[in-house]
């Protein structure tokens, strides 16, 4: 399937973008590199490959949860002017 600029001006109208007689020309070949490429993929010999099951998760993959504390509040807050306890303090933007 080629793309031709007929059908390049007819996407540019059902996406409700103006482009231009050069970016026409430069969308067009973009197009037809992608529909090149997607030749391409479909020429893949995928017969060994098996189906992906996205979203299959097994406990024993699964990396072990560690509680680590890290309580620097006193590193973090030293270089400020702005704070009240342990907080930053920043202007009041909403009235």
């Amino acid at each position: 399937m080629e793309i031709d600029t007929e059908t390049t001006l007819k996407i540019a109208r059902l996406s409700r973008i103006k482009i231009t007689d050069t970016e026409s020309d430069d969308i067009q070949k973009d197009l037809n590199r992608i529909v090149e490429f997607v030749k391409k993929l479909g020429e893949i010999d995928i017969s060994g490959v098996s189906e992906f099951n996205f979203g299959e998760t097994y406990l024993k993959d699964m990396r072990e949860d560690s509680i680590i504390i890290n309580d620097n509040t006193d590193d973090v807050l030293k270089n400020t002017k702005n704070k009240n306890q342990d907080f930053f303090t920043v202007p009041k933007i909403v009235e």
